[in-house]
């Protein structure tokens, strides 16, 4: 029992050095800066006694909470919420109400409160995610107005002008005998906790799986589907804590002002959260913080105006908050903080957006035969590789009768494609014949009218994209769509999305042991890969950064990442140069060699009558030929209506 005890010990001992260690390799000057602040912070009620500007700056603090879990649905999830003031009003009033009329403890009231702002937030989000982005921003916006008259029509439950008073609470921690009470120096302190948690959070989730997941599915969302993440759970949960956050701001914020007002709630408060976030940076961890202290500026503003006009302050604060979002717009979604770098970079202090980064080209497109081999067989000999070529004496995928039609337009009629493992598929025919419309039926991204897909003896007809991925049915698309906000081995790294265990939401947030080791293991596979296609110089560099081709060459690294037993490649070779042509030969050889089966979509037909075991020649929807290459290139009707006098 003691050996035992020991053992545990010493693990939780090593994974907490190695988490310490980690945290070391991201300290660096801004950390600094900023944990300074947050010390120097924690120190002020020392230095101010003052118990009114004490709640006003606890209760600016909570302001900038919420503006943190706005952060997480605009900035994180890519979901453009004009509503979350909602979810503040549903924290505060339930505490409110579970305080004055059922006189519940303050921290289970406060629980309740992130619970039932929770459960609005599933509801809220279900249909967020199911809507256009335009059409969500005016959603949100009417559910902030139906709280404000369901709290305006209901005087005698939620106070009416007066609002609900709430008693000051106390805290008893009943093991050692303890009574806080919840001054406002208590709250201040609680709510400088809190923020710095949040703003934690929110860095940590954004650099891991989840994060680069999302902002993968934020910005290129079909390169995203193509690698299998599934956009709508993933904005669900961060909509969901994020409606949670803002409820946990208003539920203590709610205590610390004393009274539930319900015009405090009002749409205003949803402008003045996303102006914070769109102000000081979208997407950025310390961007509310710098957005919500802009908002203080609006009750300034508005009281100077209403001196200047001799009306209430109160009539232009909708009006300041308006300019402000005008404001933010102009300056673009990096915000303060963006516009900040760009002038910093201007004065050649440092790069934005990849500073870090190094802006020298490849030096040339050879791979890393030294480091290559081993990994990449490695990555390629996962057990459901193997079983897929042990049981695959026949063929992996049997395609038969797809049929799709666009209105009264048949694109394919009738199409049927048999690949055996480790065989390279040539895919041709002229522009509009189908070839586009086969690999988007194949990969799940279209429902064939008709027809059938067997893929390792598994019916896949109307599974949906990411069970085909889980497959090991990968497809990559034909125009180049990289995450220009991830850098070239982030984007990688999405490709291994669905093969992932530990890189859920709470794991990556308390960073696990588990978690760690497995997002250093994919890090190190996509090196491997992009060494495979010769960018291994280019991981810390933007996508911007590469040409056109080099991006495509990403694009298909990302696509092995999610260890394929079928790829489909559409168009691979579009715009490469000789030497980059050399590289792809190697690829398409590498992966067949190792069992992966490869369905090649080309107008280069010398490429195709060098890599491809087989042909398939559709025209206007129909397959036309189908044999080796060298049968291809002697078909008289396929050499007239397509390949011209010279062939393949």
């Amino acid at each position: 029992m003691i050996n035992a005890l020991r053992s545990s010990f010493f693990q939780l001992w090593q994974a907490v050095r190695e988490a310490g260690g980690e945290a070391r390799k991201e300290w660096n000057r801004k950390t600094s800066v900023v944990a300074a602040a947050l010390v120097a912070a924690a120190l002020l009620p020392f230095v101010i006694r003052d118990p009114v500007r004490l709640a006003a700056m606890g209760s600016a603090l909570y302001t900038v909470l919420a503006a943190v879990g706005v952060n997480f649905a605009v900035g994180m999830a890519g979901i453009p919420s004009l509503g979350h003031g909602a979810f503040v009003a549903v924290g505060a009033f339930t505490v409110a109400l579970l305080r004055t009329e059922a006189g519940w403890d303050p921290s289970l009231a406060t629980l309740a409160g992130v619970v039932l702002a929770g459960v609005a937030g599933v509801l809220v989000g279900a249909g967020a995610i199911r809507l256009a982005r335009p059409i969500v921003a005016i959603a949100t916006w009417v559910i902030a107005w139906l709280v404000t008259f369901t709290l305006a029509a209901f005087p005698g439950l939620f106070g009416g002008l007066q609002g609900l008073p709430v008693p000051e609470g106390t805290l008893g921690i009943g093991s050692v005998g303890l009574v806080v009470r919840l001054t406002p120096g208590v709250h201040y302190e609680v709510a400088v906790v809190l923020v710095a948690a949040a703003l934690a959070a929110f860095f940590v989730l954004s650099r891991a799986p989840w994060g680069l997941a999302l902002a993968a599915s934020r910005d290129a969302p079909a390169a995203a589907a193509s690698v299998g993440v599934e956009q709508g759970r993933l904005q669900f949960h961060t909509f969901t804590g994020s409606a949670m956050l803002c409820g946990l701001a208003g539920a203590l914020a709610v205590q610390l002002a004393g009274v539930a007002d319900p015009t405090a709630y009002g749409p205003l408060l949803s402008v003045e959260l996303f102006a914070a976030v769109l102000l000081g940076g979208v997407g950025r961890p310390l961007g509310p913080v710098v957005g919500a202290a802009g908002l203080l500026l609006i009750p300034r503003v508005a009281q100077g105006l209403g001196a200047i006009a001799g009306l209430e302050a109160e009539r232009f604060e909708p009006a300041v908050a308006s300019l402000l979002v005008v404001a933010a717009l102009v300056i673009g979604r990096g915000g303060i903080l963006g516009w900040t770098d760009s002038v910093r970079a201007r004065l050649g202090r440092r790069r934005p957006d990849g500073a870090e980064a190094s802006r020298r080209t490849p030096t040339g497109l050879e791979p890393n035969q030294d480091a290559v081999p081993d990994t990449w067989r490695r990555i390629l000999t996962e057990p459901r590789l193997n079983s897929s070529r042990a049981a695959g004496r026949g063929p992996l995928l049997q395609a038969t009768g797809l049929q799709k039609r666009f209105g009264g337009l048949l694109a394919l009629d009738g199409a049927d494609l048999h690949v055996a493992p480790g065989e390279v598929h040539g895919l041709i025919g002229p522009n509009g014949s189908g070839k586009t419309t086969l690999l988007r039926l194949l990969g799940g991204t279209l429902r064939a009218d008709n027809g059938r897909i067997l893929f390792a003896g598994h019916d896949l007809t109307e599974s949906p994209t990411s069970a085909r991925i889980r497959a090991g049915l990968i497809r990559t698309l034909q125009r180049v769509t990289l995450c220009p906000s991830l850098r070239v081995r982030e984007n990688v790294v999405v490709g291994a999305t669905t093969r992932r265990r530990y890189g859920g939401g709470v794991r990556s947030l308390t960073l696990t042991p588990l978690a760690r080791a497995e997002a250093k293991a994919m890090d190190g596979e996509a090196d491997a890969l992009l060494s495979l296609v010769g960018l291994e110089e280019a991981a810390e560099r933007y996508p911007r950064e590469l040409s056109g081709t080099e991006q495509r060459l990403v694009m298909v690294a990302a696509a092995c990442a999610a260890f394929p037993r079928l790829l489909l490649l559409d168009e691979p070779s579009a715009g490469m140069s000789h030497a980059e042509l050399v590289r792809l030969v190697d690829i398409i050889g590498q992966l067949r060699s190792e069992g992966v089966a490869v369905v090649l979509v080309e107008h280069n037909l010398r490429l195709v009558r060098l890599l491809a075991d087989r042909v398939t020649v559709l025209d206007a929807g129909r397959i036309v030929a189908e044999g080796t290459p060298d049968e291809i290139s002697r078909d008289q009707a396929v050499v007239q209506a397509y390949l011209g006098p010279r062939g393949m």
